[in-house]
């Protein structure tokens, strides 16, 4: 550790690294595959099932069901998923893949936090246990324990379109470069 940096500058520059690398990867997807995060979660679950209803697919990748039906109406007007009214129950509708979305999931790139929770899970109990513990002390600091968020990474709102997430990105690259550019 670089002698100048204390211990409270090197914490904040490791949660800030962190945050660009899920900004990183958040922009890498609108630009290359036109989905957010949540998005790509949501054609990951379809693609495992025959069919969800928007509440049981809210349920399985721990979004709100007003999230889901906004995530579903994008991939909808782009043809990745279909809906249909159940048979069963008329008053709801269930929501499937297209051949559209079967090819996207098949080109599709692997989630980020499916690459941490894999690397994740090769470490010792102990190691998880001080990770957490280290976690939820700064989710203490920051007093955000009691915000809700769902097991996702990625930045700004979920339920945002692509074209508002890659602004804001673009938007927060900007302002990284013009920050860099003023502290040399």
């Amino acid at each position: 550790m670089d002698e100048n940096i204390n211990y409270e500058e090197s914490i904040l520059l490791s949660v800030r690294r962190i945050m660009r690398a899920i900004d990183m990867h958040s922009s890498y997807l609108a630009r290359q595959y036109g989905l957010t995060s949540p998005q790509l979660i949501c054609l990951k679950k379809l693609s495992g099932e025959k069919e969800l209803t928007p509440g049981g697919l809210a349920k399985e990748v721990h979004l709100s069901h007003a999230t889901v039906t906004g995530i579903i109406n994008r991939l909808e007007k782009k043809g990745l998923v279909q809906r249909t009214r159940s048979t069963a129950d008329g008053r709801s509708y269930l929501i499937r893949l297209t051949e559209s979305g079967f090819s996207m999931m098949k080109s599709s790139p692997s989630m980020l936090q499916d690459q941490f929770m894999h690397e994740l899970s090769k470490l010792a109990d102990w190691e998880k246990t001080m990770i957490l513990s280290s976690l939820q002390k700064i989710t203490s600091i920051l007093n955000v324990e009691s915000i809700d968020a769902a097991p996702v990474l990625t930045t700004g709102p979920v339920e945002a379109p692509v074209e508002k997430i890659t602004e804001l990105l673009s938007v927060d690259n900007k302002n990284g470069a013009d920050q860099v550019e003023g502290e040399k």
